[in-house]
């Protein structure tokens, strides 16, 4: 599942205020005229089959493969401050993924999300980057296993070899609040403490592909309050062990804009297309996307550019632009509508 490494939980319509994302805190000083981040899908193959991803679901029609050098090349990173490194699949699988980083740190600061496997055989790589996510499913090792397939033990030492070196990224705990295993929050901290990660990003199942996944998220109208006392728990135990702790918002909510922000980022697939964010593309054979939103199955169209300036021009980047205009003026004015492919996006709705 995407990781949603964004952990900003969008500009609300009720409460403005400024998002937060780690990724900006790779770079907080904002470059003069620079977008803010551009995620690259670099491969959308992936070892694991995890529970919640769409890549289990839709196994028949999905499409696996590394994004070509020649593609990567054509990205324009000295447009943006940061560049993501993954998509829907596993970055590390890609074998040119050393020169890809070479490549986009010339322009940018540079990061990507991984299943951990392949850390050992990336070392050199990934102490090339500027940020390291890590997914990890629960502090429990069966836990974990049963819902990503590999062995908690194996992947803690992993982290813990990055996180020993002299000069290391930013090292990312990334998991996902799911009902069967947000119970372990807390103790995720403690994991993340013990392997030297510097935060933990508590992520929710925002993109729900099939109905038997429905009842798996912890969010909604009116959250639990067991589960926000975890989070409690959870920050309250970073803060004595010094590491930061970010927790996606529990309440439905409409923003202004969603975390993805897709004013300033977007998504290169990995064949080359521009999206205004991975919500909206997925590397399966259909052309469109389904999502069950509210418990309700529906289905999108993909929204791709062929163009970087396309992007720029189009209709969803106006909308959002337009929503976002609202915070800058005096007096009350009627907020756009959202664009009718983000309206049954939980992104769009602050989880």
């Amino acid at each position: 599942m995407i990781i949603n490494l964004p952990a900003n939980r969008g500009i609300a319509t009720k409460h403005p205020a400024q998002p937060t994302n780690i990724l900006y805190d790779v770079c907080p000083t904002k470059a003069m005229g620079k977008l803010e981040f551009v995620q690259v899908e670099v491969s959308s193959r992936c070892q694991l089959n995890c529970l919640m991803c769409p890549k289990s679901v839709f196994g028949n029609e999905w499409i696996a493969k590394d994004m070509e050098m020649e593609v990567f090349e054509s990205i324009p990173f000295k447009k943006f401050r940061y560049a993501h490194l993954q998509g829907w699949g596993e970055p590390l699988l890609n074998p040119k993924i050393g020169e890809m980083i070479e490549v986009a740190k010339e322009h940018c600061k540079v990061g990507l999300t991984t299943n951990g496997i392949l850390i050992y055989r990336h070392l050199e790589d990934i102490l090339n980057l500027d940020l390291l996510a890590v997914s990890i499913a629960s502090a429990d090792a069966e836990d974990h296993k049963a819902v990503r397939g590999f062995e908690l033990e194996k992947l803690k030492e992993k982290i813990k070899l990055v996180s020993e070196q002299d000069k290391r990224p930013k090292i990312v705990i990334a998991t996902m609040m799911l009902r069967n295993t947000v119970g372990k929050l807390p103790e995720i901290v403690d994991l993340a403490h013990e392997c030297g990660a510097d935060e933990v990003i508590a992520n929710n199942l925002d993109y729900i592909p099939s109905e038997n996944l429905v009842d798996m998220g912890v969010f909604g109208e009116n959250p639990d309050p067991g589960v926000l006392e975890l989070i409690k728990k959870a920050e309250e135990r970073a803060k004595e062990l010094g590491i930061n702790f970010v927790a996606k918002a529990l309440k439905l909510e409409e923003v202004l804009v969603c975390a993805e922000n897709p004013i300033e980022n977007c998504l290169v697939t990995v064949d080359g297309k521009i999206a205004p964010c991975v919500y909206l593309h997925l590397p399966t054979r259909s052309d469109y996307i389904v999502r069950y939103f509210r418990g309700r199955r529906v289905e999108v169209p993909k929204v791709y550019f062929e163009s970087f300036e396309e992007w720029k021009n189009s209709s969803i980047r106006d909308v959002f632009e337009k929503r976002l205009q609202i915070l800058y003026q005096s007096l009350p004015l009627e907020i756009p509508a959202l664009p009718e492919v983000c309206k049954t996006c939980y992104k769009a709705w602050s989880v």
